[in-house]
């Protein structure tokens, strides 16, 4: 089996995906901003993120007013302390998910790992920055980011992303 790639579908998979993961990342480990991280999250997950929130912190409500309350803490427009509360709960769930990163010990795997259309996974691994090459299976600690392509941006996407 070769791992063959030039150099354009390398930079490209960098440039696109990559770096927006990596962005993700950095907003929510380095800088704990969520507003940031909230961007490069895909529509359909801050729908699910929102949802599930909401289900487990307020008194259950009629569906209509569930939804629009969904819709305004995906637009940013939900009362302030109701977005703030939201907002420190998502970060902790990640950072506390993420357990310790130092996200600059950590770097990408080059190789596209396509999965649908507009949708590729992306890796981040805690093996340093330094270019390695891995000729053989190798267990590494890594993130893996579903990243899905929404009006020419890479987002980071639901697990459960259909097309």
């Amino acid at each position: 089996m070769t791992f063959n790639q030039t150099e354009d579908e390398m930079q490209a998979h960098i440039d696109g995906p990559v770096q927006a993961a990596w962005k993700w990342l950095q907003a929510v480990v380095d800088d704990r901003d969520f507003e940031t991280a909230w961007d490069l999250t895909a529509p359909e997950l801050q729908r699910a993120r929102a949802r599930a929130w909401l289900e487990a912190n307020l008194p259950p409500t009629p569906a209509s007013d569930t939804e629009r309350t969904v819709e305004q803490l995906m637009q940013g427009t939900a009362p302030r302390p109701l977005r703030s509360r939201f907002a420190v709960a998502e970060l902790n769930s990640y950072v506390e998910s993420f357990g310790h990163l130092d996200t600059d010990q950590m770097g990408a795997a080059s190789r596209p790992r396509v999965i649908g259309p507009d949708a590729e996974l992306v890796v981040l691994a805690q093996l340093g920055q330094e270019r390695k090459v891995f000729t053989e299976p190798t267990l590494v600690h890594g993130l893996t980011f579903l990243m899905h392509l929404v009006h020419g941006r890479w987002l980071v996407a639901d697990p459960d992303y259909r097309r």
